[in-house]
Formats: structure tokens, C-alpha cells, sequence
């Protein structure tokens, strides 16, 4: 309750005392009641938190997929001169990847390693994402989505690929002979990439961007029919979605911060980030994608390579590691044989729908919807090169406690105060945990920020007293002294969050305490406070991908901001989103605003420095 105190203090400060009032009645009421069903229920289950917070986080959010949750991933591009070559490379990956899809069926996956609390043991973390990640599926409900989890022995044994908003179901492994070969496979692709674009073809997959409740309601009456039945069974329970997008984005798509921030051609990277989140919409790649699937590789005609995947199923870390590596390994492959063999296989299965006025009418609607949802998104992308991470550890601090602090001060110049700040905090020290809330908004982060911004250059103009540099020197060194505290503070949230002492999960389970006994919920949870504490108005995510990719995601909020950054040896990229509806926020002002927090931050620390 001190912990949720202080978050109020820092975001909501007018509802301060009110709510230290709540909290009061909270301890000496209901509180410790719901304490001890929290304890009750430890002792039942694996992890008295996971199936709570996935509904939470997750299920019981009625937004669209993209955007909103699915965050998206462009690598290197792929130098492909010709359809066989793309045909190969992915061949290839597919091959690699069911050479990964075996070693989780014989459970054989390195169990991954950090450091224990007291730096000198290595402790394991729970594998539980890498072991489900191509066996699971979300499922859209009217009321609550279900994550269904299929059984190895009816799903994995085929892919889907997608190409002109058509799905094809290719097998995979054969019940009388086991896996197809690379070369089959080959074939296979080939045949399906050499298929004209049918303009009758319905965006059936487009229906997968609606409002989850609009979806699970489409979705039933699509259901109707045996066909689509058998088309959504193979859906759900195929091992991954391929993308084949033979388009590329316009340059509406484009933010360029910088001439220099170029990836291909007229594309810059806030434009490929576009693509792999949300594939432009109707109009570009949108129904070419079945969002409810965990896993969506993507290869485009210019040789993008990409992935977005559905977040409910597991973390970056879990699942852009699989990526990453599997491509890595087909990268190192030598070049292709430029001399197929012919395969006899009969051609892939096409997912012919049958479609109702009703289901014609859902597609319809969820186009414009979606369409909307897609222009509404702005994306820039920051390269930060003034320095690096080594940079900051040179001055011991934490790399990661830095950069939050940056984005506080950011917010903070933008807006005059701060808000509601998540960055996930992996728990995977515990079986089955998934993630907690670091909560970078304190009041030692905002003394600090008001410190920063009153000492702007511009407040000082024309008002400079005789002994201004000794002044200067107090105030730099005062600044400082906050700063220190406020990263002494961030690495402190930090340390709780991942070692299972954040206070998101546990505020969480003490409100479904309350609700699964059917009680009336406490009244600290529906104060206005607690709305404020809760609007994460900025959605921050370290992200570390290999050799240039970019990741990110779009805001949580409306008036918010999305920010994925990855600490590189030569620099800082962020990926930051905001929606252009809201008018206060802008991604590019957000990202020139960022870079003068970070140089003003390395200014702070030189001068400082004895």
C-alpha cells in the first residue's frame, strides 16, 4: 500500500489524500481478509497469479489485436532475386523450424539462466512460453477470449501460408512417411507464390482485426457452415502462419526523424515497423494475416522479413529469441540449388469460405474499422549514436534505470507532468510467471525532472545574477544529487518487480479475491485514483533483437504512447508510437524531445562528475 501511495504521489497528487484515506480503510478492513485468500490460494495452484492476469492483460480486452496488443518485428531484409530463391529461404526457415517445433516435443530446450539475488548462483527460469508457443491459439469471445491449448498430437503437423489474402494449408509431416522434405516443401511454396491474385477472393482474415466481441459474434456465424469450419480448424490449429506479401507499404507510411533513417528503396523503418504490426490494412496486407495465431512470419516482395505475433500466447523474449535464431541459422545455409527436383505432392489445400450477407457484411465493417485503427497509428523511429550504453555503465548506472528516467524527463518536458508508466518486468524466476509492471513514474523521478526543466537554458535568459556560474554549479550539483536518488530509486522498483515483490499482480489478486467470493469490490479499486495509476499513458518495453532489427507496438491508451528501445552496442534505437486522433501526442515531437533528454543527461553527468 506504500508502494501504490507513492504512485499516486507521483501521477494522481491531487487524489493524495483522499486516497490515503482508502488505503486506511483498506488495512483496517477488507484488506487482510483477501490477504489471506491470496496465501489460501498459493498453496492450490502452480502460480496463484498467471490464469488471473492473462484474463486481466489479456482476455477479458475487447480491443483489436493489431495495434492495440500484437507488436511486430522487421529483421535484416532478405536479398531474394527471384521467387525460388524466396521459395527456398523460407523452405529453409519452415525446416528450421520444425527441427526447433521437435526438440520442444522431446523437451530439450536449454533452460534459461540469470543470475540469483545474491550475484554469485545462476538461477533457471520457467520455459513454460517456449514449450506452448506453437501449440497455443486465442480464440475470440463475446464476454472473454479463451487461449486454447491443443495437444501435440492433433495440431503442428501442417502451416498456413497466406498470399494475396487467400489461405493455403501445406502438411507438413505425412502419417506414412513423417516430415516432407526441404525440396517438397520448396515446391510446395512455389506453387502457391506462382498463384495470380484473385480479386473475388473474400479478406476472410481480416475479420481477425475487429473488436474481439465483433469477431467472436462474426466468427459464429462464419461457424455455420462445415466448410469454414474445417478452414478455421486448420487455422487455429496449424503450427505457424507464413505471410507471402507481394505489396509494399506507400510512403504515407513513412516518419522519418532523420534523411539517414532509410531502410530500402523509398522505405524508412517506421514504415517496415508499419508493415509488421498491421500490414497497411484492407488496402495493403491487413487480411493476409490471421492475428488470432501466435506465430506470423512475413516476407515481403522487397525482401522485408518480419514477424508480429499474439501476445497473450508470451513474451518478446520467448518468442523473437525463436525467430532470431532460426533465421540466423538459415542466413549461414549455403546459396541454393539452382536445379529443383520435382515433386509429386498434390497441390496445397486452398481455404475456400462459404459466405452470408451477415459474414459479407462483417467483412465490410471490419475493414473500415480497421482502416481507421491503421491511420490513426504514428510511428518514428530514434537512433540515438551520441553514445552508448558503455557510456552509462561508465558512470554506474544501470542502463536500463537510465533510460526510463530519460523517457520521464521526456514526458515530463512534453506535458508538465508525469503519468502511469509500464515497462514489463519478466518473472520468469517463478513457475509459470510471466511479467509485472516497472513503475517509472516516482516522486523522486518527478523532483528530478522539475529540476531538469527549470534549469532550461530559456528560463534563465535575460535573468542572470552577477555570481551565475557558482550558482549554475550549486543547481548542477543539486540535480545531480536527484538524479542519483531517482536512479537509486528506479533500480530499487526494478529489483522488486523481477525477483516477485512488484504490486500490479498483487493489487490485481487482491480485486479478483474479492470478486471470485462474490463480494463487493473495495473501494480503492474503483477510485479515481486507481483509474489514473492504471491509464499507462506511456507503454515502455526494452526489447533487445539482433543485427539492426527493430521492434515495436502501438499505444495502450488512447492519449498515450508506445515505446520499445533497444540498448545497442553503438547506440539507442526507439521504436515510439502515439495516435494522431488524440492531438496532445505525437511520436516524432516525442523522439526530438527524447534526444535533447539524453544529450541534456550526458551534459548532467559530465559536468557533474569530480
Amino acid at each position: 500500500m506504500q508502494k501504490y501511495l507513492a504512485q499516486v504521489e507521483a501521477v494522481a497528487p491531487t487524489h493524495l489524500e483522499k486516497t490515503r484515506s482508502l488505503v486506511k480503510s483498506f488495512l483496517a478492513g477488507p484488506g487482510p481478509k483477501l490477504q489471506q485468500r491470496l496465501l489460501e490460494r498459493r498453496q492450490k495452484t502452480v502460480n496463484w497469479a498467471t490464469d488471473w492476469w492473462l484474463n486481466d492483460m489479456y482476455l477479458t480486452v475487447p480491443l483489436a489485436l493489431p495495434i492495440n496488443s500484437n507488436p511486430g518485428l522487421a529483421a535484416q531484409p532478405k536479398k531474394c532475386t527471384n521467387q525460388h530463391e524466396a521459395a527456398v529461404f523460407l523452405a529453409r526457415f519452415l525446416t528450421e523450424l520444425l527441427n526447433y517445433q521437435e526438440l520442444l516435443d522431446r523437451s530439450e530446450l536449454e533452460v534459461d539462466q540469470v543470475k540469483s539475488r545474491d550475484g554469485k548462483s545462476w538461477q533457471p527460469l520457467c520455459m513454460a512460453q517456449h514449450y506452448q508457443m506453437f501449440r497455443i491459439y486465442r480464440r475470440p469471445g463475446v464476454i472473454a477470449d479463451e487461449q486454447v491449448i491443443f495437444d501435440r498430437a492433433t495440431s503442428g503437423d501442417h502451416v498456413i501460408l497466406a498470399h494475396h489474402n487467400q489461405f493455403y494449408s501445406v502438411p507438413v509431416r505425412a502419417s506414412d512417411r513423417g516430415r516432407i522434405t526441404e525440396e517438397e516443401l520448396i515446391q510446395q511454396i512455389l506453387k502457391i507464390m506462382e498463384e495470380k491474385p484473385d480479386p473475388r477472393t473474400p479478406p476472410v482474415g481480416i475479420l481477425t482485426t475487429s473488436k474481439r466481441p465483433v469477431w467472436a459474434k462474426a466468427r459464429e456465424e462464419l461457424l455455420k457452415n462445415e466448410r469454414n469450419r474445417h478452414n478455421i480448424e486448420l487455422l487455429e490449429r496449424c503450427l505457424c502462419v507464413v505471410c507471402i506479401d507481394d505489396d509494399v507499404l506507400p510512403g504515407t507510411f513513412n516518419n522519418p526523424y532523420r534523411k539517414s533513417d532509410k531502410w530500402i528503396g523509398d522505405r524508412d523503418y517506421a514504415n517496415v515497423l508499419h508493415h509488421t504490426i498491421h500490414g497497411g490494412g484492407s488496402r495493403h496486407l491487413g487480411a493476409n494475416r490471421w492475428f488470432d495465431k501466435t506465430f506470423h512470419a512475413i516476407l515481403g516482395k522487397d525482401g522485408l522479413w518480419g514477424l508480429t505475433y499474439e501476445h497473450s500466447a508470451g513474451e518478446a523474449p520467448a518468442i523473437f529469441k525463436a525467430f532470431e535464431d532460426l533465421t540466423d541459422t538459415v542466413d549461414a545455409m549455403p546459396p541454393p540449388d539452382v536445379n529443383p527436383v520435382p515433386s509429386h505432392l498434390p497441390a496445397p489445400e486452398k481455404l475456400e469460405w462459404f459466405l452470408t450477407e451477415q459474414s459479407k457484411n462483417d467483412i465490410r465493417d471490419a475493414m473500415i474499422s480497421f482502416d481507421a485503427l491503421v491511420e490513426d497509428l504514428d510511428i518514428c523511429i530514434l537512433w540515438f549514436e551520441d553514445y552508448s550504453k558503455e557510456f552509462v555503465k561508465s558512470c554506474k548506472i544501470s542502463p536500463d534505470a537510465y533510460i526510463q528516467l530519460a523517457l520521464q524527463l521526456t514526458y515530463f518536458r512534453l506535458h508538465s507532468h508525469l503519468v502511469a508508466t509500464y515497462e514489463s518486468a519478466g518473472i520468469r524466476r517463478f513457475a509459470l510467471g510471466r511479467v509485472d509492471v516497472i513503475r517509472s513514474a516516482s516522486p523522486e523521478a518527478l523532483a528530478w525532472a522539475k529540476a531538469m526543466c527549470q534549469g532550461d537554458p530559456e528560463t534563465l535568459a535575460g535573468n542572470q545574477p552577477s555570481n551565475f556560474q557558482e550558482e549554475s554549479s550549486k543547481r548542477e550539483q543539486k540535480i545531480k544529487e536527484l538524479f542519483d536518488v531517482a536512479v537509486k530509486r528506479q533500480v530499487q522498483e526494478m529489483t522488486d518487480n523481477i525477483t516477485g515483490h512488484g504490486i500490479d499482480n498483487h493489487l490485481m489478486g487482491l480485486r479478483y479475491a474479492a470478486t471470485e467470493a462474490g463480494e463487493e469490490i473495495p473501494d480503492i479499486f474503483t477510485d479515481e485514483a486507481f483509474k489514473r495509476v492504471n491509464h499507462f499513458a506511456l507503454s515502455t518495453s526494452q526489447i533487445t533483437t539482433k543485427n539492426g532489427a527493430i521492434a515495436g507496438y502501438g499505444p495502450v491508451v488512447p492519449d498515450g504512447y508506445g515505446c520499445a528501445y533497444n540498448l545497442r552496442k553503438n547506440g539507442f534505437v526507439f521504436s515510439i508510437s502515439a495516435f494522431h486522433s488524440d492531438g496532445r501526442t505525437s511520436a516524432k515531437r516525442f523522439a526530438q524531445a527524447l534526444e535533447r533528454s539524453l544529450q541534456d543527461m550526458a551534459s548532467m553527468l559530465k559536468n557533474t562528475t569530480q
